[in-house]
């Protein structure tokens, strides 16, 4: 078989439960779903951190972030190779769009790019009339639609076989989905001058956690189901363009996310340093069709770096990107047979300065269960928040998906068991050499960057 085209669709901050397809009680993702009913829908996907930064290096390299050192460095060293590179090598026109500068030359992840797009949104000149009017009002989004409309342009003039990526922001808090998916999954009747109150609250979720009143919460949910409603459609228009082209049924489409999101529960909201690392903020949809291969659901444990590898695998690069200590799974056995034998994540503690920063805006927020390294492990069902302070978490869920039931006091055996998979874990998987001459980045920058974002 030729080598097929590859599209990969991230949306950011989507976690899996508010899905139609993986259960949600409101149609959410119809597109989604329709692609899912073709190809894999994979129950158990899990990023490998909290918040975008770490995920995309991983979904990009197929390393886990204790390798690829991303949290501190935020450059990805020339030899460690990007997907997009190594496939580009082995024959594959490459094209990313991206509304998270993440993506892009800020950390290194253009390499091996034939082209580029950053949205409007992003824009030193621009971003702040987006954010504060036209985002506020519904009436512009995160550059979803541009962002398409550039893969339609580009498409046409593409040599074959190809390599795209679209980074969708939706549905990135504050939610603010492009009209009329803003207001389409409300719960409830809510006003423009309250939507617009909320909107801008949400700019700072540490400040509205511990203050977000059970309506608030209600009306959040459903603005964010409203983006994500609204990035469904957008994954819909990406696939009509390959359609129209002729181009879909010789082509791999991954649709994922860089991590899920907090909506209220435990008081935690958003994502990043500062929510902790339960499921919902973890587990990521995962749904991918592979030209040829019959519709199903496959419960093994997958994970973002999993991702990066099958694609170089299925573009002929197999074995191109950097080595990983860590034990991986191609996505097609993984749908077939099983996964990994567990899932691992990681998140360091917020820097001294965000946490003086985020104590200043947000004085109501207890930022002490955030400040030690987190280390969350899946295994046989059971999963354990390893925190370095000694603060752990034990869940089994298979009793307890929402993780309500703490259990290490009554399950000491299998927590000493799980304390010393992370233990050996963390002995065996190493910093890639190549990040040692690396200057660890200025966190007064990376400060002003996440304040940007909303994260405190």
């Amino acid at each position: 078989m030729a080598q097929p085209n590859i599209l990969l669709l991230v949306i950011d901050s989507a976690r899996a439960d508010h899905f139609s397809c993986y259960g949600y009680d409101l149609p959410t993702t119809p597109n989604i779903d329709r692609l899912a009913s073709e190809g894999v829908r994979f129950e158990a996907a899990y990023s490998e951190s909290s918040w975008t930064l770490p995920a995309c290096f991983s979904l990009l390299t197929g390393l886990a972030p204790r390798e690829h050192q991303a949290e501190a460095v935020r450059t990805l060293p020339p030899e460690i190779p990007g997907l997009a590179e190594v496939l580009r090598r082995h024959g594959y026109a490459t094209f990313v769009a991206s509304a998270n500068d993440f993506i892009g030359p800020r950390t290194g992840l253009d390499r091996g790019l034939d082209t580029f797009r950053s949205t409007p949104q992003t824009a030193f000149w621009t971003q702040a009339f987006y954010r504060y009017g036209p985002q506020r009002l519904g009436w512009a989004d995160w550059g979803g639609r541009w962002m398409t409309a550039r893969f339609r342009e580009w498409l046409p003039r593409a040599a074959q076989p190809w390599f795209g990526l679209i980074w969708y922001n939706e549905p990135h808090h504050p939610y603010s989905a492009l009209w009329p998916f803003t207001t389409r999954f409300l719960r409830r009747r809510m006003s423009i001058v309250r939507r617009v109150s909320l909107v801008c609250r949400m700019r700072r979720m540490l400040s509205l956690a511990p203050v977000a009143t059970s309506d608030d919460l209600l009306d959040m949910r459903g603005l964010y189901d409203g983006c994500l409603g609204y990035a469904d459609h957008l994954v819909g228009r990406a696939r009509a363009v390959l359609e129209r082209q002729g181009q879909w049924e010789n082509t791999v489409v991954v649709v994922t996310a860089d991590h899920g999101e907090m909506l209220g529960e435990r008081g935690l909201l958003g994502h990043g340093r500062a929510a902790d690392m339960y499921r919902p903020l973890l587990r990521v949809p995962l749904v991918v069709r592979f030209p040829g291969m019959e519709p199903r659901v496959s419960n093994g444990i997958v994970q973002l770096a999993d991702i990066a590898r099958t694609l170089a695998a299925v573009g002929g690069a197999d074995g191109d990107l950097a080595p990983t200590a860590v034990e991986t799974v191609d996505l097609r056995e993984a749908a077939e047979r099983t996964g990994r034998s567990m899932a691992i994540s990681e998140r360091t503690p917020m820097g001294e300065r965000s946490v003086l920063s985020a104590k200043k805006k947000s004085p109501a927020f207890d930022l002490t269960p955030h400040s030690c390294h987190m280390t969350s492990v899946l295994r046989d069902g059971w999963r354990l928040i390893h925190r370095a302070d000694g603060r752990h978490e034990l869940y089994h869920l298979a009793d307890d998906p929402e993780e309500r039931v703490e259990l290490s006091a009554r399950e000491p055996e299998r927590l000493g068991d799980l304390l010393q998979t992370v233990e050996d874990w963390q002995s065996r998987v190493v910093p890639h050499p190549a990040t040692a001459a690396l200057t660890k980045h200025d966190e007064a920058i990376v400060e002003k960057r996440l304040q940007d974002l909303g994260y405190f």
